[in-house]
């Protein structure tokens, strides 16, 4: 049952519709765009004029198309005879450049009719007794119908208030947390390794090393690539001492996929008691576990069977008050998981209600996944590793998707490159009714029954692809020099050495390497001169090939994935 309250102002039209020997609050049924309205099932009929027309209009275009309520008046439609007998009105009819109401919607008609009994009552101008004394019962009326509002609206959750929501939230066992109650927030944290979301309960209990307990105040989910979410846990009772900051370092029972709990800040003592949205946000998770006979109730039991991987629930799908239809998908064909939806049915379904149970509109997708590997190969066993990974984080995601969600290609490509070894990858989509596709929007209602095994073709690898083999150049030489006074050869040497590993590092396709490169290079005033007219060097490629260089004559200028080793060095010292 529902309740909607009236206004003062819409109390007083009907009343003084009312006391002029009119009809107040009967119904219409807009017919399709352009046609007149009928008004053969009005109770007084036929109609001498009509005093209040409302209804919905539609405003928008498209998929922003809505209907908003709306007061019609005479500008936009006129009270018209078939018949030509003007005593005779049976039609409205509205007006080509006025509103017009949305199709199949309920208008709502205060009218006077041809025939009416004589008013005893006359003076009802504004300051008359009659006038007076209907305005001052009005206002009494409208404001029983606000009283009324708020004793229906304390019996919901949503909408109740102070004491109202406590008795409704003590239904499922809680009560509003009181001023000084100890207070932490907690931080929870996933197992490495550990795939898909991870879901932390209300109510979970975490501790400390003195025993003493915190609840936590609402459940929480890990997303696929989170690794922590905190949440505000109550202590036990009021008298919960608090506890420092990382004190807190144990859970009472463990929980799949959790690796650890903290507390980052230290617990502290609220001010005033539990607001009523805190109340509430806190009670809708303890709903979900102890109501019985709501559709809430209905859809969480059915999800929470292994096996089972959407639900769709479709009110008086017939028409029919007392029926409902629960369209279920299963994530297999397993027998099991069916009887179990059955029994969680019976036991939560509410009393007298008939459901009609069948099973979800689906699309059975197959999943094809190319990819590219870094490097030159990999053995059997370690791609039968990477391609399961890819399946399972694949699989997870396809999955969870809702009806009416889209699996998206840059979602889907971001799960496979997770893994580091994987440097490309193409995932396709292949409906059993489709052609294939990168991206899949499902329909309302519908859900989506992924196939395994998925199908790998052999995977590329990155040199395979396109990239340039890594290669090695070697490069000797012959370096006369000059000592300083007081420098011996091999103090030359261990400065050349380290300056000529350096310079050849840095030769690439924009850098070559020539006698003048590496004579700056290696250039040490201090210690030696070197003689570049007897300088020779020699580069050696992979392929067998040789290069000589002399100063002024000849460079060598490397490949991208080229790299050139220093080979033999001969350094004399000259007189």
């Amino acid at each position: 049952m529902s309740y909607v309250p009236r206004n003062y102002e819409e109390t007083v039209r009907d009343l003084l519709t009312y006391l002029t020997g009119g009809t107040v609050r009967e119904s219409l049924t807009v017919p399709p765009e352009g046609e007149p309205i009928e008004l053969e099932k009005l109770f007084d009929r036929p109609v001498r004029r009509v005093s209040h027309l409302e209804g919905y209009m539609c405003v928008g275009v498209g998929a922003s198309e809505r209907e908003i309520p709306y007061r019609f008046t005479t500008t936009d439609f006129e009270l018209v005879s078939t018949s030509g007998n003007e005593g005779d009105k049976d039609l409205i009819r509205f007006r080509e450049d006025g509103r017009h109401p949305a199709p199949g919607s309920t208008l709502t008609v205060n009218y006077y009719p041809v025939q009416t009994n004589p008013v005893p009552l006359t003076d009802l101008n504004v300051g008359s007794v009659i006038r007076t004394l209907m305005e001052t019962f009005a206002y009494e009326l409208a404001l029983s119908y606000q009283h009324l509002d708020h004793v229906y609206k304390s019996a919901f959750l949503e909408t109740a208030e102070g004491s109202s929501l406590d008795k409704i939230v003590a239904l499922v066992g809680l009560t509003r947390l009181p001023a000084h109650h100890p207070l932490v927030k907690v931080r929870f944290s996933r197992r490495p390794g550990t795939p898909g979301q991870i879901t932390v309960p209300a109510g979970s209990a975490v501790t400390n090393k003195a025993g003493n307990r915190y609840l936590t105040l609402s459940s929480v989910t890990l997303e696929p690539n989170e690794t922590t979410r905190e949440v505000m846990a109550s202590g036990e009772g009021a008298g919960t001492p608090p506890v420092a900051e990382g004190n807190i370092d144990r859970l009472e029972m463990m929980i799949a996929g959790i690796s650890g709990v903290t507390n980052p800040q230290p617990a502290y003592h609220t001010s005033a008691p539990e607001t009523d949205d805190d109340l509430r946000r806190r009670a809708r998770d303890a709903l979900h576990g102890v109501v019985r006979g709501t559709e809430a109730a209905l859809r969480f039991a059915i999800l929470s069977v292994p096996g089972v991987q959407g639900v769709n629930i479709i009110p008086e799908p017939n028409g029919v008050a007392g029926e409902i239809e629960i369209e279920v998908a299963y994530s297999d064909g397993g027998t099991e998981a069916q009887d179990e939806v059955v029994r969680q049915i019976d036991e939560f379904r509410p009393a007298g209600i008939r459901v009609i149970l069948g099973q979800a509109a689906h699309t059975r997708v197959n999943v094809r996944v190319e990819l590219t590997l870094a490097g030159a190969g990999m053995t059997e066993a370690e791609v039968s590793t990477l391609t399961g990974n890819v399946e399972g984080r694949l699989f997870d995601y396809l999955s969870a998707i809702p009806p009416g969600g889209k699996a998206r290609q840059a979602k889907l490509t971001a799960l496979v490159l997770e893994d580091d070894q994987i440097v490309d990858t193409t995932v396709t989509l292949s409906p059993e009714t489709g052609e294939e596709t990168t991206e899949l929007t499902l329909a309302e209602g519908e859900f989506l029954e992924v196939l395994k095994p998925f199908n790998f073709p052999p995977p590329e690898y990155e040199e395979q692809a396109g990239t340039t083999p890594a290669t090695t150049a070697t490069v000797s030489a012959i370096l006369p020099i000059y000592l300083e006074e007081g420098v011996t050869l091999a103090e030359a040497t261990s400065a050349i050495n380290p300056a000529l590993d350096g310079h050849l590092a840095s030769r690439g396709p924009e850098a070559p390497l020539n006698v003048d490169s590496l004579a700056a290079a290696i250039r040490d005033e201090s210690r030696f001169a070197l003689a570049r007219e007897d300088v020779v060097v020699t580069v050696e490629t992979a392929d067998g090939q040789f290069l000589q260089l002399t100063d002024g004559v000849g460079e060598y200028t490397p490949d991208e994935n080229e790299t050139l080793v220093k080979d033999a060095i001969d350094i004399e010292a000259l007189e």
